[in-house]
């Protein structure tokens, strides 16, 4: 069967015919390298090193809680004893000078101070205290120590829980779990 072809007629008066395309490339000659594909790849690549990266540094510095065993408590109080000076001469003021420390120290969970010397010429000058909490978790033999403040020691007991808050491998705090009934 013959199809039948319509003659070309002129376009209606005012518009015009559009210009023929050309064919053939129109861009750079196809060399066989496929240099977008390889772009792609090489950013697909550098995306997901970027988030696997990301993703570690995010982890690494996020806090990690967890339930540690107290394995170990120490405490140690110190006071700087002073003694009365007599008066220099011409002076008639009694002077308080600094002799020595009294230091006491321990593993349990009751701080006391040291005992002052009997008498009235010694008294308590300067006092420093410090409490260190020893904890370890039941998956690793590593023990973590942190210092806590008195009125937070005296609740830690040896062998009992407590919530430990650790970044990058430092422990950044350790509090006491209340007890089990």
């Amino acid at each position: 069967m013959m199809t039948h072809s319509e003659p070309d007629l002129p376009p209606p008066s005012g518009e015009s015919i559009p210009a023929p395309v050309p064919s053939g490339p129109s861009g750079p000659p196809d060399t066989g390298f496929p240099l977008k594909s390889l772009l792609l790849a090489v950013g697909g690549v550098l995306m997901l090193v970027v988030v696997v990266f990301g993703g570690l540094l995010y982890y690494a510095f996020q806090p990690q809680r967890t339930t540690m065993t107290v394995v170990g408590l120490e405490w140690e109080r110190t006071i700087q004893l002073e003694q009365r000076q007599p008066p220099a001469p011409g002076e008639t003021d009694e002077r308080w000078v600094a002799v020595r420390e009294l230091t006491e120290a321990d593993a349990t969970p009751n701080p006391r101070w040291p005992e002052l010397p009997p008498g009235a010429d010694y008294r308590a000058g300067k006092r420093t205290e410090r409490y260190l909490v020893r904890v370890r978790s039941s998956k690793s033999p590593k023990v973590y120590e942190h210092p806590v403040p008195a009125e937070l020691f005296t609740r830690f007991r040896v062998g009992a829980p407590c919530e430990v808050i650790i970044r990058r491998g430092i422990v950044e705090a350790v509090t006491p779990l209340p007890p089990s009934p």
